[in-house]
């Protein structure tokens, strides 16, 4: 299997990307807030590697160009509800230069399977494999039994009652900013190229193992806009390009101590020490992790992205599924290193 690494950025991506932040106006303090809890000094860690997206974000921001659903889309939604929308745009970006030949129906399907699957399988499927949800009592019901909180049933259920009207606002929007987004490039084109050249020669044979789950030939962009993510779709990933900073510095012994209380911290939750104790004696896919622990589906790949980012577990296909294993060698790592530093 071949991975397609476009060492660039995602425009359609990226736009959806920063539009979200520009409507969160405490993007800044939460991304400080998240380094904080990821065992890193938050605001030494943006101030000395972060600017670059606050320019990015604010170049943006002063040029956007406001739509009529921005609410909708991008402030009435919580981070599981926006990853849908991310996940439909970027799994139907051929309705995106051919909107005249958005399906509704297929659209419907397609949406369904995304919030049904916790992408246990590596691909989407046939057009006649998708979900059906011809009229209104079976959206209704499927919606009932679905994995999804209260409070974004309502924001779900208008997506699947107009899923072609949706996607074509969405684009739409998309489409408005496309000489926001040309302007944010350019705000910030000197250190972009000069990450977008650390990342030209940087593999990270974890992350590609992971995308190497997604379709025969997945795409993999860099992201300015999330740029610590690791994010695999089911024919596109994102990979966070200043992951490669944090990663070589870590490297260089300057952030060893966060990095052990980054994965020592994983370990304090009782559900992610739970998950690594039951994949000690086999690998599971994501269903069978969130009914051995009595967990939703959307719960356990909450738990799943921590620990693959923390290095802990990785996956591999099987029988058709994305199969969740113990990396008993960084685990073993990780317990060496904590040895050294409290008992030598």
């Amino acid at each position: 299997m071949d991975i397609i690494l476009k060492n660039e950025l995602d425009p359609l991506f990226e736009i959806l990307g920063l539009l979200y932040l520009c409507h969160n106006p405490d993007w800044k303090e939460e991304t400080i807030k998240s380094l904080d809890e990821y065992g890193l000094k938050g605001d030494e860690f943006f101030q000395a590697h972060m600017k670059i997206l606050e320019t990015y974000v604010d170049t943006f921001k002063k040029y956007k160009t406001d739509g009529p659903q921005d609410s909708f889309f991008f402030e009435q939604v919580s981070d599981d509800s926006f990853h849908l929308l991310i996940a439909m745009a970027i799994e139907n970006r051929y309705y995106y230069d051919h909107p005249a030949e958005i399906d509704c129906s297929r659209l419907r399907g397609c949406l369904a399977y995304l919030i049904e699957d916790p992408q246990d399988h590596p691909h989407l499927p046939d057009e006649k494999d998708l979900p059906r949800l011809p009229d209104e009592l079976a959206i209704l019901q499927f919606l009932d039994s679905a994995d999804i909180k209260t409070e974004e049933k309502w924001h779900t259920l208008e997506l699947l009652r107009k899923p072609d009207y949706w996607i074509t606002c969405l684009f739409d929007t998309v489409r408005a900013n496309t000489d926001a987004y040309d302007r944010a490039i350019a705000a910030v084109k000197k250190p972009l190229e000069k990450l977008l050249k650390r990342t030209a020669v940087y593999e990270d044979p974890p992350f590609l193992k992971i995308a190497g789950t997604c379709a025969d030939t997945p795409i993999i962009y860099i992201s300015l806009a999330a740029p610590m993510v690791l994010l695999v779709l089911y024919t596109h990933g994102y990979q966070g390009i200043l992951l490669e900073t944090l990663r070589s510095e870590d490297a260089s012994g300057k952030y060893s101590s966060e990095t052990v209380i980054r994965q020592a911290k994983s370990l304090s939750d009782k559900s992610k020490l739970d998950i690594l104790c039951i994949l000690k004696n086999t690998s599971m896919y994501n269903l069978e992790l969130a009914e051995a622990l009595g967990l939703s589906p959307s719960t356990t790949s909450h738990h799943m992205n921590a620990l693959l980012t923390c290095g802990f577990v990785t996956v591999e296909k099987k029988e058709g599924k994305v199969y969740y294993c113990l990396e008993k060698e960084n685990i073993a790592r990780f317990l060496s290193i904590l040895e050294h530093m409290l008992l030598s």
